[in-house]
Parts: structure tokens; C-alpha cells; sequence
């Protein structure tokens, strides 16, 4: 399907309330949170136009959002997905170098034809923040989907090497000045906020899982999931899921979230550690499914507690799972949480340490601190956390918390409230200078 360069805009009764318009990174870890919010805000009668990565239209379109491909921001992507920095200089400019110029390009290609009046982004929005200054937009907000960064966090200071990038603004200046100046706008300070934005950020957590950081602008609203048009497609095995739960095993998920996905990392080793175990039932959620099942097949190593899926609906396996084993994604971790689930932690890469660092302040699971643990620091983790109470005591405690936040319609209402708020500053200033 051809990319879209406009966007016609709706007419006469089919007006919906206010427009919105939605960019996101291009990781499906960042599309799907992203998608509950859209889909919320189209069910109250908004129109919602979203400019996302060519390769993420079906999940925009499920959303019932109108797709608009990046065509700029994809080339800045394709050099972050080929490269591989080893100095935190080096990972500025891969990550930023360019990303502002391209995002106000593609943005104001959407601009000529569809006026919003909210610009929301999640992750890196320097580009949305530049078209705020410029006056291009009203009203501009932020969506975190991974651990919030503020400079000067003390002793919850993060590890990686992305959360160090993000909050230490004195490495990614030196990358974004030069493309706001290049527009003609103000340099930033070390002072200013970089990656969220000043009048709204919605954080998918709860205050507790972000340490209480004070940013005055923040709302939570807990984990960010949409809500499913149609009954979903299980698994053929799914019965024996469900069968194991009612004798008494314990149902251990295993995933590798939606970025750093090799198999052989974390699935494949967690699934030979726990393989022999008669009292769990391994359920396996992976893309990767044939590959996994043929490198445990040519291993003689499937047994009949492991079960694998290209897919499996979370709120389904979520609710049935005694512990869940992961890289560490934000999104499978806050989901986790939010079904009572205690975790075991196996990331390092992008956030993920970040993320295993607020499970492990929470009391609700164990960090393994490695991308590839042993099988016997796997087996005993998975022990430690089904035997141990203190474990699920925490998962509990953080899931009435992450409940309480509203979800995707509360993400909705804070938006409503923005767009509202703006306008109503708007009508309060042009009746000023009129009195003037």
C-alpha cells in the first residue's frame, strides 16, 4: 500500500469532538501501549491520525487511528537498527543525530493538511517539542513506555547505558542543539526538559515503580493495554494450560519481549533449566517459535511440560502464571505486575537494566543482572520466587497500585483535559489583547 502524503480531514456531522495527532518510535514495544490510547480516544469520538514506522500500519489501523508512514524517521531508524556505538558519544549521535530534523519533516508533511489539536509522542520527542516551540502545535504531550530518566536521581541513578544517555542531558545536547538551531530556536540547557514534555507526560507505571520521582507534570496510568475487537486466537495446547493451573502447577511464562528477541539468550536456556521440572508448565510466547522448537527438537530436549506459541494473549496467560521469566521489557513488566505476578529478570540491553532495578525496589522479583544466566541461577530464581512470599507480597502490592491508575481511558481523560485547558488559555489570551 502506497504511503499517504495527506490527510483529508473529516466534514460535517462525522466532526468528531478534537483531533489528535500520535508519533511513535518504531519498536513494537513502543507501538502497543501507544495503540491501547489511540483506540481509547477513537472510542470517544476523536479523530486520530498516527505517523509511525511503514511496518507498523495493521497495528495502527486495528486501532482505528489513520495511518501515516514516516518517510524521514526511517532512515534515521535503519542507522540506529545497523549500528552498534561503544561510547555513549557515539550512541547520542545514533540514536538522536538527525532523529529531530526528520521527525519535524514528516510531521509537517501531516501538518499541511491535518490540524491537531494535541501532538502526542512517546519516546525521543524532540522533534514534537521543536514544532511546540515553533507555534506549530497547540498542545504537545509525552507518553512514557520505559523507566522515566530525570537528571539527578541520587541512589536510584540508572545503569544503562541508555538510561545514563537520557539522563545526563550534557551527552545529547551537543546532538539536538545544532538541529533547533538550524529552525531557529533556542538552544536548550541542562536545565530544560528534554525528554518529556512541560505541560503533560503520561508515565505507563505508577509512582511507586519510578521511585516517586517528583515531575509535577507526570500522570500514571498504569499499564497500557487495548482492548481486543474480536475473541483472540489460542494456542491448540491451551487446554493443557488451563488443566495444569486446576491440579496445582505452577504455570511459569517465559518471554523475550518485542526488541532484543535472539532466542538463544534467554528462551531457549530458561526453557532447558525448567525443562525437567514436574511441577511447572512452561509457556512460551515467541515469533521465534519454529526456531526454538527446532533447535530443542535436534537437542532431544522437548519434554511435555514445555509449551510454545508464536503468540499468546497476556491477559490470558498473565492471570494463570506463578512467575514470570523476562528480558525485562517495561510493557511485559508493568503487565506482569499488574496481574499479581512476581518476576525473574534476564536483560541488559536498552532499558532493561533500569527496569529490573525497579522490580528488585519494589520487592517483587529477581534480577539476574545477565542477558544469559546459567541454568542454575535460572532454576533457583524461579525457586526462590514461588517458594518465597515475599515475592508475590510485593507483585500483589504494586498490582492494586498500577489498577488504581485507570489505564488507557485515563490516558484519554488527561488529553481531553490538555486539549481543554489549552484552549480555554488560548480564549483567555486573545480576550485580553482585544481588551488591550
Amino acid at each position: 500500500m502506497s504511503t499517504p502524503t495527506n490527510v483529508p480531514s473529516m466534514t460535517g456531522a462525522q466532526q468528531p469532538q478534537w483531533k489528535f495527532l500520535l508519533h511513535t518510535f518504531y519498536a513494537t514495544g513502543h507501538v502497543l501501549p501507544m495503540q491501547a490510547v489511540a483506540q481509547a480516544l477513537v472510542r470517544r469520538g476523536h479523530e486520530v491520525v498516527w505517523l509511525a514506522s511503514p511496518d507498523q500500519q495493521a497495528r495502527v489501523e486495528a486501532s482505528g487511528a489513520r495511518f501515516v508512514a514516516t518517510e524521514e524517521v526511517v532512515k534515521a531508524d535503519a542507522v540506529l537498527k545497523t549500528t552498534e556505538p561503544t561510547t555513549l558519544e557515539g550512541c547520542a549521535e545514533v540514536l538522536l543525530g538527525g532523529r529531530l530534523t526528520a521527525q519535524v519533516a514528516d510531521l509537517r508533511r501531516v501538518l499541511k493538511s491535518y490540524k491537531p489539536d494535541c501532538l502526542l509522542n512517546d519516546a525521543l520527542p524532540q522533534g514534537a517539542a521543536a514544532l511546540y516551540d515553533l507555534g506549530e502545535v497547540p498542545f504537545f504531550a509525552t507518553l512514557g513506555v520505559v523507566p522515566m530518566y530525570l537528571p539527578g536521581a541520587g541512589e536510584h541513578a540508572p545503569t544503562s547505558a541508555l538510561g545514563t544517555l537520557l539522563s545526563q542531558h550534557a551527552w545529547t545536547l551537543p546532538v539536538i542543539n545544532p538541529q533547533r538551531e538550524a529552525l531557529g530556536l533556542k538552544l536548550l540547557t541542562e536545565s530544560d526538559v528534554v525528554q518529556y514534555s512541560a505541560q503533560l507526560h503520561i508515565q505507563a507505571s505508577c509512582p511507586s515503580l519510578e521511585y516517586h520521582q517528583p515531575m509535577p507534570q507526570t500522570h500514571y496510568v498504569g499499564p497500557l493495554v487495548s482492548q481486543p475487537t474480536q475473541a483472540p486466537d489460542l494456542p491448540v495446547w491451551w487446554d493443557d494450560v488451563l488443566a495444569a493451573a486446576a491440579d496445582g502447577k505452577h504455570i511459569i511464562g517465559i518471554t523475550q519481549g518485542t526488541f532484543a528477541m535472539d532466542p538463544t539468550s534467554l528462551l531457549i536456556p530458561a526453557i532447558e533449566a525448567l525443562r525437567d521440572d514436574p511441577t511447572l508448565l512452561l509457556v512460551v510466547p515467541s515469533p521465534h517459535e519454529a526456531a526454538i522448537r527446532a533447535q530443542l527438537s535436534s537437542a532431544k530436549t522437548e519434554t511435555d511440560n514445555v509449551r510454545i506459541a508464536s503468540w499468546v494473549p497476556y491477559d490470558q496467560l498473565l492471570p494463570l502464571c506463578s512467575a514470570l521469566v523476562t528480558n525485562g521489557g517495561y510493557g511485559s513488566v508493568t503487565q506482569a505486575l499488574a496481574a499479581g505476578v512476581a518476576l525473574v529478570c534476564a536483560g541488559t540491553s536498552e532499558d532493561k537494566k533500569d527496569t529490573a532495578a525497579r522490580v528488585r525496589h519494589v520487592g517483587a522479583g529477581i534480577d539476574l543482572g545477565t542477558e544469559k544466566p546459567s541454568a542454575e541461577s535460572m532454576r533457583e530464581a524461579v525457586r526462590a520466587v514461588l517458594e518465597d512470599p515475599m515475592y508475590r507480597k510485593g507483585a500483589v502490592q504494586i498490582r492494586d497500585e498500577l489498577r488504581a491508575q485507570g489505564g488507557a481511558a485515563e490516558a484519554a481523560r488527561v488529553l481531553e483535559e490538555g486539549v481543554a485547558r489549552t484552549r480555554l488559555q488560548k480564549r483567555e489570551e486573545g480576550g485580553a489583547g482585544r481588551k488591550e
